[in-house]
Parts: structure tokens; sequence; C-alpha cells
């Protein structure tokens, strides 16, 4: 189960930012502006650098809510004392990395949305210390065996792996290419050797065109309805796949799993904890709002 710490508002992925809430052009050009404060909460300034780095994130309508929600839950961790776990910290940050192939593509996919690697390295932290306030909380109850056995049992559907295919490919760039490849397969030619001596991926060819296991739902669905009607053994014609040819070859059918309770119960036990962290953070984002004092920057 893939876990969610925090509210959406709070846990900002690598992915497509709203660029046309900041704008590109002239007024990039002119270099960096001295930040100004736009908003003062509890005494301490929001200033233009802050929000503008987060609409890269998010759109401008919810950018500030949000830096005011986590300006506002920081002071709090603040009050109780609460810091940021620093091995969770740089374990985070390292899977945001591991998203990119090197650190310069990550460095430069950074740079273009106005960030450097210790903002993001900041942000994690904020998330984490945020996320050990509300762990720290005496209304947190504790998921009990009893909880996680019930969620179980009444989403049973969730808990079944699907039916999946053990499967090598070899892909080349034409139909001429493919139509040889195939011709040396019906004469008798090894598929693993094949692939690792004719398939223009790097990574077919590393494997002997090993896919590992594939589950049913992640093919294309015609290529999908071929290869799931094949046997141990066989394999398929070139197939047109748009971006080249493929053959593929069935080695296994794997038959639907049921996921037994012991190997799903942590996932569970930590979904759950997850949905009252959720809860509480909303709360408690309501309560620091409602006595927090909030100005106009001059």
């Amino acid at each position: 189960m893939k876990k969610t710490i925090l509210s959406a508002a709070l846990l900002l992925s690598f992915s497509a930012a709203p660029w046309q809430a900041i704008g590109t052009g002239a007024a990039w050009a002119a270099g960096p502006a001295k930040p100004r404060a736009i908003l003062v909460v509890n005494g301490k300034a929001i200033t233009s650098d802050e929000l503008t780095k987060r609409l890269w994130w998010q759109h401008a309508s919810q950018g500030l809510s949000d830096l005011v929600d986590e300006r506002l839950l920081l002071e709090e961790a603040a009050r109780r004392k609460v810091q940021a776990d620093e091995g969770e910290v740089g374990n985070r940050f390292a899977e945001l990395r591991a998203n990119y192939k090197n650190k310069e593509e990550f460095e430069k996919n950074l740079k273009t949305m106005n960030w450097t690697a210790e903002d993001l390295m900041n942000m994690t932290r904020n998330q984490v210390r945020i996320k050990n306030m509300l762990l720290a909380a005496q209304n947190i109850e504790a998921v009990t065996e009893e909880d996680t056995k019930n969620f179980y049992n009444s989403n049973k559907e969730r808990f079944t792996t699907p039916e999946s295919a053990k499967l090598l490919q070899i892909f080349v760039n034409t139909e001429a290419e493919a139509d040889d490849v195939y011709m040396a397969l019906l004469a008798g030619a090894d598929f693993a050797k094949l692939s690792s001596l004719k398939s223009t991926d790097a990574n077919l060819k590393k494997n002997g065109g090993s896919l590992g296991f594939v589950a049913r739902g992640a093919l294309q669905p015609a290529v999908e309805k071929t290869v799931f009607a094949l046997k141990p053994g066989q394999y398929t014609k070139p197939i047109n796949t748009g971006s080249g040819y493929s053959i593929l070859k069935l080695e296994e059918l794997k038959s639907p799993e049921k996921i037994k309770y012991e190997t799903a119960k942590e996932g569970i036990k930590a979904n759950l904890r997850d949905q009252t962290i959720v809860q509480e953070l909303k709360k408690l984002t309501a309560e620091l709002r409602a006595k927090a004092k909030f100005e106009a920057a001059k």
C-alpha cells in the first residue's frame, strides 16, 4: 500500500508544475528582485520569494494558503519542541533524487523551477517535522490488531494480486528486422540469446529479453490479449507497438493470488494511521488559523 503521510497540501511530488501561474520572459531577464513581505503571520513575514518558489509546485490560489498552514504548523512544532528526524529527511530526499538519471539532471530540473537542492531538502525537513509533531500528539490513537483485521476483511478485493505473465521480449526498430528475427525463431534459435544479440533496447540486450512478471492490465490491450492467449513456451508474431516491433515469449502464467493478512498487516496499519494523521492535521490547522494574527504586509 502506498503511504500518504500528510495532506496533499503538504506532500508535494515531483510533477508537472503550473508554469502559467508564474510567467516567463522579460520579468525574469531583469534578474532577481529583492524579496518583499506579502503577509505577516504572528509577526513573521512570508516573502514574495517564498511564494514564487511554492508556485512552481502548486496553483497560485493554493500556494499562499499552504505557506500559511506550513508556517503555523512549524511554529507549533517549535512550541512543542519537536524536530525532524534527519535520517528520514535524507531518505525522502534520496527517493526524490532517484527519479532522475543523475545529479546533473536533478539539479537542472530544479533550476528550471527556480529551486535549489537546499530548498527541496528544507521543504522535506519541514514535512517530516510536522508529521513527527502529529505522531507525538496524544490524540493520535494507536492502530489495533482489531482495526487492521476489520479493514482487511472488509476490503478483500484490494488484497488480491492480478494474473501475471513471465515474459521475454525482442524489440527491434523495423518490420524487416522483426521478420528476420521471427524466421530465426521458427528455425530454432534460442529466444533469450537472440534478444541479447538483436534487440535495440539496452536492458533487453543485457537481460536476455527478460521482462519478469507483467501483471494483467499493464500492457496495451491488443498486446495483452495476444500474450495471455499463449501457452508457456509459445511466442507471438512481430507486433507493431508504434515505436518499433516486438516479439514476446510467454515463459509462465501466474494465477491471481490472495495476499495473506500477515503480509498486508503492516501496510494496512500504516494506511489507517496516516488517515488519522490527516484528520488531525486538518483539525490542528483550523485551530491554529483561528488563533493566528493576520495583517497585510506594508
